[in-house]
């Protein structure tokens, strides 16, 4: 009894192994690509690297800074600069759960930002945009708690603003057409 089981455990492998080496080269040419590809092209990604970020001012500011400049060019690659990427962020707090004795339990974080990308060379804005960022913490007794959990929303913002920035400009740089630079 035990024979049998191993062979059709065997077997039923064999068959996996099979069935993938058949259709595996069907998926390439139904336009199938893997969900967590990186979507750049390798012109995207050149034009990526020609954009020069300007400082952004701020603790949020700054991080922002440098997580854009590491998405732009993650090699550090030497790049002629061709765009300016000018970015403007403001971020405010506000309290949204209140005690019935007036103190806050749950704080929020709202950071938006407007962008502009700038031709260098014509000086020209190629596209500008803006993007909103919201995430919230608890407020805690202990004000060290309350100061981490405050920064741990500030940066998760950053984040998410830095993802949608570089994904509208890879969007919009991958339909640009190179022969028009």
């Amino acid at each position: 009894m035990s024979i049998d089981r191993t062979i059709s455990r065997r077997g039923i492998v064999a068959l996996a192994w099979i069935a993938m080496l058949v259709f595996a080269p069907a998926l390439g040419g139904c336009g199938w690509e893997p969900l967590y590809a990186d979507p750049q092209t390798p012109v995207a990604a050149a034009e990526l690297r020609a954009i020069k970020v300007a400082p952004i001012p701020e603790r949020a500011g700054q991080q922002l800074e440098m997580g854009l400049r590491e998405s732009f060019n993650p090699d550090h690659q030497d790049a002629k600069q061709l765009y300016q990427l000018t970015v403007t962020l403001s971020r405010s707090l506000s309290t949204t759960g209140i005690q019935s004795q007036g103190l806050g339990t749950r704080g929020q974080v709202n950071m938006s930002a407007s962008y502009q990308l700038l031709e260098l060379a014509t000086r020209r804005v190629l596209q500008s945009g803006f993007v909103h960022a919201t995430d919230s913490f608890d407020i805690q007794a202990n004000g060290y708690s309350t100061v981490v959990a405050q920064n741990d929303a500030t940066k998760r913002d950053v984040e998410e603003v830095r993802r949608e920035i570089v994904a509208r400009l890879t969007i919009f740089l991958q339909g640009k057409d190179p022969a028009a630079s």
